[in-house]
């Protein structure tokens, strides 16, 4: 027997689909994939509505059992088991046992390790967004136990067990991101300053984890004692690498396609406050990013993102879903440049957008989950953020340090 343990986020399991009042219906615009079974279920319907549509609107694939088939959307590019009432014929007449593997798992997903299972959801839904952003206890984890035969351990499909180092190293990182501070820009600063003292002991827990310890501590200590770890030198560099930064990320995930066109709509608002074709002037770009910054500031004093927990709890969240550092520590730095990233480029979306227009929830749910469809539903952005954090970083991933503040 062996113990298993499973971990599910609060925000998981207070998940409720809302249906017609989703901001970006997961029902329009996605590729649907259909299981075998669930394709022979509706053709053979006694549902005579279910069955006709079925039988004009799956389009075999026979790429295994999960994507046998897949629907073809109508002119709107919506489902066509949507009612009128943007409700889903499916999921109304014969409930939600009826729905394809597809439809009943998304927003929802597992990684099942040799002794445990996270469960968690994906940010492109924006109901999951405001569960996650808006609960003050949305990454309180519930945990698990249970005996297990060793033959139920050993399943098809499951990773190995996370190195121990690594997940001491999830747990030191978790405890840096939670800690209270001045804001959660200084969270990532002790985040990299934790990182860089692990890279110089080399990761080797075992025999310098007193040291670490110290460091991590200290680290603590600073924050809750409301010091700054942010560095106000280097201003010029840091300015000319978050405006390349955002013109690469434009081109990299801005311009892709999705459901709305609304992160393509608010990378051309970017652009224009920024005049990224005809102003590079550092002095001019110096007040650009000033004003981003003061805007950003007041935002995070005077709207719904004050509350200290909300930001906290999307870094948690991109700490736990990618369950950081992985089990290749020696990446962890490139892993942290992506959550840098992604922070800095929706902070500055946030910052210009609200200059135009009051922010909101929902302003907040439609930018996470736009950006998160470009940045988590697509086979080709890993390579291609790679290389555009190359091209960014001027081969350096310390240099994400210029893109907190």
């Amino acid at each position: 027997m062996q113990i298993h343990k499973t971990l599910k986020p609060i925000f998981v399991t207070r998940f409720k689909c809302v249906g017609p009042e989703c901001l970006i219906s997961c029902c329009r615009g996605w590729t649907i994939s259909i299981d075998k079974k669930t394709h022979q279920k509706y053709l053979s319907s006694t549902h005579p509505g279910i069955a006709a549509i079925a039988k004009d609107n799956l389009i075999l694939q026979r790429k295994g059992k999960v994507n046998y088939s897949r629907i073809k959307l109508d002119e709107k590019g919506e489902c066509p088991f949507i009612d009128e009432n943007k409700l889903c014929m499916v999921h109304r007449d014969l409930g939600e046992s009826a729905l394809s593997h597809t439809c009943s798992t998304y927003p929802r997903s597992s990684t099942r390790y040799l002794d445990e299972t996270r469960h968690s959801m994906t940010l492109s839904c924006p109901e999951v967004v405001r569960r996650v952003l808006f609960d003050p206890d949305a990454m309180l984890l519930q945990e698990q136990d249970e005996l297990l035969a060793v033959y139920k351990t050993n399943l098809i499909g499951q990773r190995q067990s996370m190195p121990q180092s690594s997940q001491v190293i999830h747990l030191l990182a978790w405890k840096i991101i939670q800690s209270p501070a001045r804001n959660v820009e200084e969270n990532l600063m002790a985040l990299a300053q934790l990182i860089l003292t692990l890279q110089h002991v080399n990761f080797d827990l075992h025999n310098q984890y007193e040291q670490v310890e110290r460091f991590y501590e200290a680290l603590l200590e600073a924050l809750q004692s409301g010091k700054s770890l942010l560095s106000e030198s280097n201003v010029g560099r840091s300015n000319a690498m978050k405006y390349l930064a955002l013109s690469i990320l434009g081109t990299n995930v801005a311009r892709d396609s999705a459901r709305d066109g609304y992160i393509n709509e608010g990378h051309r608002q970017i652009a224009d406050f920024l005049n990224f074709s005809h102003d590079s002037d550092p002095a001019r770009l110096a007040q650009k990013f000033d004003a981003i910054n003061q805007q950003w500031g007041k935002l995070c004093q005077e709207s719904c993102l004050s509350e200290p927990y909300v930001l906290r709890n999307y870094l948690l969240y991109k700490l736990y879903s990618g369950y950081f550092p992985g089990k290749n520590t020696a990446t962890i730095m490139r892993q942290f440049y992506r959550i840098v990233l992604d922070f800095f480029y929706l902070k500055v979306f946030l910052s210009v957008k609200s200059m135009d227009e009051q922010l909101d929830q929902q302003m907040v749910m439609k930018t996470i989950a736009s950006f998160s469809e470009k940045t988590l539903h697509n086979q080709t952005i890993d390579a291609r953020m790679d290389f555009a954090i190359d091209k960014i970083n001027g081969g350096d991933d310390l240099s994400c340090l210029l893109l907190i503040g």
